[in-house]
């Protein structure tokens, strides 16, 4: 239990009882470091007077582009598929913690794992769950995200192309991909420093740096480095998180820049659930009614991961451009947590630890073209380009799988469980699989008239995916050489608006049982899927919408009635996304959205599934946002949100639910400047009302949504 924090009165007598970990050190050190450099340089060595100021703050900045793979870079408005950009400056103004923070108010986002107390935070897109293995892109190459979640901190802006994306990235599930595009070099010094809370008591610190220097400001730099540490507001879990990033460039000349970057995370969190599972015949209970502390306090999972990048860019001429980037990353997983099996509706469970050690190794080389030309009349915009990439997967002989039984325990009155020694912990590891893409692709977009256009592009990839044993023997081996195309009609009807008409095919690397299906591990090759899609949207100086009906028909993975998990049939995705934004007043903002949703499978050979509703997907989502900038306090902003989510059913049999619920959230920020420093104030909490719900994820599994908590930081730019 922590101890308590002093009263003021004893603050200087308290000091030398505060304690900070290396890393806060050493942000606190290079905070004092940096903030005394201006008064080392004046000749009087007496203190400013302090004035406190405040004035409209400007509007955050808007995404001018989105990455889109074998696209190439365009204006959202500008692209023929569902695509959302969220700068760092908004997801700072937000408070956000992961991706999950910074979707929230898409409608088209729904969540499937949310707090502490589960391994990771990640979402649905459209129904379908982002790959952990090809949905997630940094600078637009592949990155691993298995079990894990990617620090916000070292990143400018955070994509999501939503649906299909099999012409523009490859391999990868139809929900969609999201992109991480990395903090560079600021032109002018740069120097932020925040100071946070997360109740019960989390506590951060973190840093970012930027600006250039050497003859001509030819080198640059952005370094962040970020400390977290304490106890969620959920019983038994505590989180502890670093990230530290360093990014380079040097303008080698006007038209050459060669860029470099390095970073590297680690998060660990006790008190965690892997997942929780109910007995054929037993409902899903209220999640109001099971206690909060059904995870025992030593169950764990951790994640570190180390990325290395590098790339040049070369601007030919005002209309051509060519780049090359190479990445390196590597993720070791180590967890520890639990598996819950509920029995009986009484709520009797047993806790089954699972402990495995898995590391992944990604290397990508992508080179491409961006050119534009004439032919007569019709315009062109040509993106080409190759690229290679390889994934390995390494687990461990020694204790990968293998579940410790910690007893039984109940859902409403959880009892301590002793901790079991289990298996050893040396690390034995040998290569599960390894995956080989290798791809080329060519798009045009061929304006015919000022409003009109199509876009036509093809990728080919030849993919090669082995697997081995303990013994370094192949088990199998799967190759595929698909050409993925894509199309498009887009109409301008203004400068500010397109209407579109899409179509993309797609591959997604096949799934495996999980230790819980009677045919575990066995693994399922490639699954094929189709996007048609027709939409609008504009982006206006006060208001903004998106509109798009889609159907995705996509391979059914999922576990039949005799508990095997299969490849059967065909998951059909329906529906309606809508979103917008306005400005109802000078001072007033206004976004949100709705979707609604039909997945059914068809064609599946077993009965009972055949015609049921897809597993993890809500009929209906709606979103809402306000903010408002008050006159009786300038530089204050308060903000207020709420998100629907409908029922979902938990497996493939539709034979369990789990009810739609709503959340709330409240923040405010407020801009000021401090001795001529701007500061920046910020306070919020999710989820008021303390909303106790259940998210579902994989088939047949739930897990607890995130509780009430409150957040606060302070912002100082020196």
């Amino acid at each position: 239990m922590p101890s308590p924090r002093p009263s003021q009165g004893c603050a200087a007598a308290c000091a030398p009882a505060l304690r900070l970990s290396p890393v806060a050190s050493a942000v606190l050190g290079l905070t004092v470091a940096f903030a005394a450099l201006p008064a080392l340089a004046q000749a009087e060595a007496t203190l400013p007077t302090a004035t406190v100021s405040a004035s409209r703050d400007a509007e955050p900045a808007k995404v001018e582009r989105v990455s889109g793979g074998a696209l190439g870079d365009r204006k959202p408005v500008d692209t023929p598929f569902s695509v959302v950009g969220v700068t760092s400056e908004e997801i700072q103004e937000r408070m956000a913690q992961t991706a999950n923070d910074v979707f929230k108010y898409d409608p088209s986002v729904s969540i499937l794992g949310d707090n502490t107390r589960t391994e990771n935070s990640y979402f649905a897109v459209r129904g379908m769950r982002v790959d952990p293995l090809n949905g997630t892109k940094v600078d637009g190459q592949n990155f691993v995200a298995w079990d894990t979640e990617l620090p916000l901190e070292p990143f400018e802006q955070v994509e999501l192309l939503k649906g299909l994306s099999g012409f523009m990235y490859g391999f990868g599930t139809p929900g969609g991909i999201v992109n991480y595009v990395v903090k560079r070099p600021t032109d002018t010094l740069y120097r932020q420093f925040t100071f946070g809370y997360q109740a019960n008591n989390i506590w951060s610190e973190k840093l970012d740096l930027g600006g250039r220097f050497g003859v001509d400001d030819r080198f640059g730099y952005r370094i962040n480095a970020v400390n977290e540490e304490g106890n969620s507001v959920d019983p038994n879990v505590r989180v502890r998180r670093q990230v530290f990033s360093l990014a380079t460039d040097f303008r080698i000349t006007p038209d050459l820049t060669w860029s470099a970057d390095v970073m590297y995370w680690k998060r660990k969190t006790s008190g965690t659930l892997f997942g929780m599972s109910f007995a054929p015949g037993v409902d899903v209970p209220g999640a109001s009614k099971v206690a909060r502390n059904i995870v025992q306090p030593y169950s764990s999972h951790e994640t570190d991961t180390t990325t290395v990048g590098t790339g040049l860019d070369y601007r030919i001429n005002d209309a051509w451009k060519a780049s090359f980037k190479y990445r390196f990353a590597r993720e070791n997983r180590l967890n520890a947590d639990s598996f819950l099996f509920v029995e009986d509706a009484a709520g009797n469970f047993s806790d089954t630890q699972y402990r495995w050690k898995t590391a992944y190794y990604y290397q990508a080389y992508d080179a491409m073209v961006q050119g534009k030309f004439d032919t007569g009349g019709i315009k062109h915009e040509v993106v080409a380009g190759v690229g290679y990439q390889t994934q390995v997967r390494e687990l461990d002989s020694g204790l990968g799988g293998n579940g410790i039984y910690l007893g039984e325990s109940n859902l409403y009155n959880p009892v301590p469980l002793p901790e079991q020694a289990g298996v050893g912990k040396d690390y034995v590891p040998y290569r599960d699989y390894k995956i080989t893409q290798k791809s080329l692709y060519l798009s045009d977009t061929i304006q015919f008239t000022q409003r009109f256009s199509v876009l036509a592009g093809l990728r080919y990839t030849d993919f090669a995916q082995s697997s081995y044993d303990t013994s370094a023997q192949t088990t199998s081996r799967y190759k595929a050489s698909p050409v993925s195309p894509t199309v498009a009609l887009m109409y301008k009807t203004d400068d500010f608006s397109t209407a579109y008409f899409s179509y993309v095919q797609a591959l997604e690397q096949g799934g495996s049982a999980g230790i819980t299906n009677a045919n575990y591990p066995a693994v399922y090759g490639p699954l094929k899927s189709k996007q048609y899609e027709i939409g609008f949207k504009t982006e206006r100086r006060d208001w903004g919408a998106n509109v798009a009906l889609f159907r995705v028909d996509r391979g059914y993975e999922y576990t039949n009635t005799a508990n095997v998990f299969v490849q059967d049939g065909t998951q059909r995705f329906t529906g309606l996304d809508t979103s917008g934004w306005l400005r109802i007043a000078r001072d007033v903002r206004l976004l949100g959205g709705v979707m609604w949703l039909n997945a059914k499978a068809h064609g599946v050979d077993d009965p009972a599934i055949d015609g049921n509703r897809v597993y993890a997907t809500p009929r209906y989502i709606a979103t809402a946002r306000v903010e408002y900038d008050t006159p009786f306090l300038r530089g204050l902003t308060l903000s207020a949100g709420a998100k629907i989510t409908g029922d979902m059913y938990v497996n493939s049999a539709n034979t369990q639910k789990v009810p739609s619920y709503t959340t709330v959230d409240l923040g405010a920020r407020y801009l000021t400047k401090v001795a001529g420093k701007a500061v920046t104030l910020r306070a919020g909490v999710n989820n008021v009302a303390d909303k106790r719900f259940w998210t579902t994820t994989y088939d047949g599994f739930v897990l607890p949504g995130a509780s009430r908590t409150f957040l606060a930081n302070a912002s100082v730019q020196f």
